[in-house]
């Protein structure tokens, strides 16, 4: 599951970030040439998008996926002053081994505006990247799947709206099967950057799930350079078994939480 994560005031959200010339033309290249290598698989992954947390289990060998937002954004109020965000998020996904996959991710584009209090401002850029390995982990039962994420930020995109520093994470998501295709998930991660350290929680259940539409509820709680206190929804739209249209939105409950935060998005499986 997951895209979009809570952060507080003052601290871009964790959309994931932009990189140099040859990632960019990675993505392209995969987006461009996706229609060709649609056709392997016979089933469609557990993407991560849309959600707080991410899939419970990896890509298969050879496998291939491309998730992108058309935006992932954010918007806040403190006072007078009314702060939007914006941001364009690419993520490749690579499947190195039955258990074990790669992890590409870029801020295409980020837009900002701030405005009340006597300014106005607004800009957009590109932002940072980040790199990342998925590992999926035994299970003594087919119905419960778990794997860690461990990944890198890759600062080079131009402040405000990239180089936010290194920062490193590491997650684990576990989900539990439950009988007519529902799910519960419970995702934990913790993280370190320049300015500290902070870690996050969040539980989320699939309430439905049909043959193509499933819908989630959430919620996200963290602390320190993580802090967030959020409860979101989202639907998902399965179609030719490899493509999922999705939709989220999360409301902040605390003052260091951004208001609201929503994503739309496609995810691929490429091969």
């Amino acid at each position: 599951m997951p895209s979009f994560v809570a952060t507080h005031r003052g601290r871009r959200p964790q959309l994931h970030r932009r990189g140099d010339a040859l990632l960019r033309g990675a993505l392209l290249l995969a987006a461009t040439t996706g229609t060709a290598g649609v056709a392997c698989a016979e089933d469609a992954p557990a993407f991560d998008r849309p959600g707080i947390g991410f899939a419970s289990t990896t890509l298969q060998r050879g496998q291939l996926a491309w998730e992108q937002a058309f935006f992932d954004g954010s918007y806040d109020r403190d006072g007078d002053v009314r702060s939007t965000e914006y941001v364009a998020n690419s993520r490749l996904r690579f499947g190195l081994s039955a258990r074990t996959e790669l992890q590409l991710a870029i801020d295409s584009q980020v837009w900002q505006r701030v405005r009340g209090g006597g300014q106005d401002q607004r800009g957009h850029s590109g932002g940072d990247a980040s790199i990342g390995l998925k590992q999926a982990l035994p299970s003594a039962s087919d119905r419960v799947s778990w794997a860690l994420l461990g990944s890198a930020s890759l600062p080079v995109g131009r402040a405000p709206y990239g180089d936010a520093g290194h920062r490193y994470d590491l997650g684990v998501s576990a989900g539990w099967d439950l009988p007519e295709g529902r799910s519960l998930t419970l995702y934990g991660n913790v993280s370190d950057s320049e300015d500290g350290s902070g870690w996050s929680i969040s539980p989320s259940y699939t309430f439905y799930a049909g043959d193509t539409l499933s819908a989630y509820v959430e919620a996200g709680i963290g602390g320190g350079e993580d802090e967030m206190r959020a409860l979101g929804s989202g639907v998902t739209w399965l179609f030719a078994n490899r493509v999922q249209l999705d939709l989220s939105v999360l409301r902040g409950l605390s003052s260091q939480t951004p208001d609201w935060q929503g994503g739309l998005g496609i995810s691929v499986l490429l091969r």
